[in-house]
């Protein structure tokens, strides 16, 4: 098989995620619309034709492997159920909700097939079909036409491309542009090729998570103590062996610098937390001298960060830490501040099988509002509810939602299955898949789905107040994360003996 066979649907996927993360991180529907559904298509074809064959496989042999495994992955049925679902919309639309100056009451008029899905603005819920069906179809082409060093480069891939954004986002503050991209002005602050520093700041923080999963992983194997081994070059320098520190500390800092108190908060921990995974994974397999080493570097970081806090004029960065406080957290994961949760939960109780179609919220908004709500109605990013779910519900329904956790979980489900299996089972020592089983089982799982379920995690936690997954470049690399971790997986015989 030659070159272009093998890589060009890699290629393409790394491609995608850099179209999504540039232009505006996929926000703007009016640059997207030209590109995306082209590579969508074109990628769905490189996924039927060219797959990435196995050593003992030929090119059409890959391809009957791949067919056979689409039609038995309840992805593609939930995902067509999806698109059917989004697609109906455009074409039964009713008109937006009016006020009844005579009967002062809001009036809603009804879609021509009541039963069906419908929307008030057919452009706008079309923004939804360059969301959903490019993402599960890059989940698809990642999951069954890439084997899994394609997997780990892929993922790699976005963790580079993270890097470069936020190389992108420090640029731009150095040279105080007030311009995204140095073409579009910005009235509001901004960060790298987002204009929502909520975006930018779930973006990056996912991509830390990555990044540093990566990274132990090839620390642990140079150091013969990964649970799996994927390498077999024992001679790599320290700088490959450590070249994901550098995509994971520029993105860490991106995250911060994007001034989101959540990303702020959520990367933080996402550290805290991989920190302490770190010591826990090595701390019985090295020596006391290396345990001081390791509590040594620990500290000199974290005492590095209050030093450049105390003393640099972070004055923006330290306003915006002053407002994280627990109080702040449960109001905006609950919505009890303001009226878009009440709002929401209001128009899904009156529509709770299809919603009110996409961006069906903003139109049905003002219907539901009180006297008191107008008084301080939301100027700026007041056409969401800044709670994805609640968004969600109100707009797609219990049938649109379902089918969007129902993808997720198709996704997700598997990795955990998978990894109590490490857990509980170990195959024999012939079969070499896994190379050093360490006690604990925290230190069978490794380490990239560690750090992806803290990534995806954090990017979940962050969905309950603020809108990450109504952003392409967001929602295409947590799915991607989640296809790709299983190439750090390895095979467990269904009829290995306990460990």
């Amino acid at each position: 098989m030659n070159w272009f066979a093998r890589n060009v649907l890699l290629t393409h996927l790394v491609v995608f995620i850099v179209v999504l993360g540039w232009i505006h991180g996929g926000t703007r529907p009016d640059l997207l619309l030209p590109v995306i559904p082209w590579v969508t298509l074109i990628m769905l074809e490189w996924l039927l034709v060219f797959p990435q064959a196995k050593r003992t496989e030929t090119l059409v042999e890959s391809r009957r492997r791949v067919w056979r495994a689409l039609k038995r992955d309840p992805l593609v049925y939930t995902g067509l159920a999806l698109l059917v679902l989004l697609i109906i919309p455009l074409f039964n639309v009713a008109y937006p909700p009016v006020f009844d100056a005579a009967s002062q009451k809001w009036i809603a008029p009804k879609p021509p097939v009541t039963w069906l899905p419908y929307s008030v603005n057919p452009d706008h819920h079309a923004v939804l079909l360059l969301w959903f069906p490019p993402a599960i179809v890059a989940a698809l082409a990642a999951k069954h036409g890439l084997l899994k060093r394609g997997k780990r480069l892929l993922l790699e891939a976005i963790c580079w491309n993270g890097a470069a954004l936020a190389v992108l986002g420090f640029v731009q503050l150095a040279t105080d542009t007030q311009n995204l991209l140095w073409l579009t002005p910005m009235k509001s602050y901004f960060f790298s090729s987002f204009g929502y520093p909520n975006f930018a700041g779930a973006f990056f923080t996912l991509h830390t998570a990555i990044a540093l999963g990566i990274w132990f992983q090839d620390a642990t194997e140079v150091a013969g103590l990964a649970p799996c081994r994927i390498s077999e070059d024992d001679e790599r320098s320290v700088l490959f062996t450590h070249r994901l520190l550098l995509p994971a500390m520029l993105c860490f800092v991106a995250a911060v610098a994007s001034l989101s108190r959540a990303a702020i908060l959520l990367s933080v921990l996402v550290l805290l937390a991989m920190i302490a995974y770190i010591l826990i994974f090595v701390w019985r397999r090295v020596s006391a001298g290396a345990r001081v080493t390791l509590v040594s570097i620990v500290g000199a970081v974290l005492l590095a960060v209050v030093v450049v806090m105390l003393v640099f004029k972070l004055d923006k960065l330290k306003a915006e830490i002053r407002t994280i406080t627990p109080s702040a957290v449960v109001e905006r994961v609950t919505g009890a501040g303001y009226y878009h949760a009440r709002i929401a939960k209001a128009i899904f109780c009156d529509h709770p099988v299809f919603g009110v179609g996409g961006w069906g919220y903003p139109r049905y908004q003002q219907m539901y509002m009180t006297a008191e709500d107008e008084k301080r109605v939301q100027r700026e990013g007041g056409a969401n509810v800044h709670n994805d779910s609640l968004q969600f519900l109100a707009e797609q329904g219990i049938v649109g939602y379902g089918l969007l956790v129902a993808c997720a979980l198709i996704l997700a489900i598997p990795l955990v299955l998978q990894a109590w299996r490490l857990v509980r089972i170990k195959p024999p020592s012939e079969d070499g898949a896994l190379a050093n089983v360490p006690k604990g089982w925290l230190s069978r799982i490794p380490p990239p789905l560690i750090a992806v379920w803290l990534g995806t995690g954090a990017t979940v936690c962050h969905s309950l107040g603020d809108l990450p997954f109504r952003t392409p470049s967001i929602l295409a690399v947590w799915v991607l994360a989640l296809v790709c971790v299983t190439g750090w997986l390895p095979a467990v015989r269904t009829g290995a003996r306990n460990g």
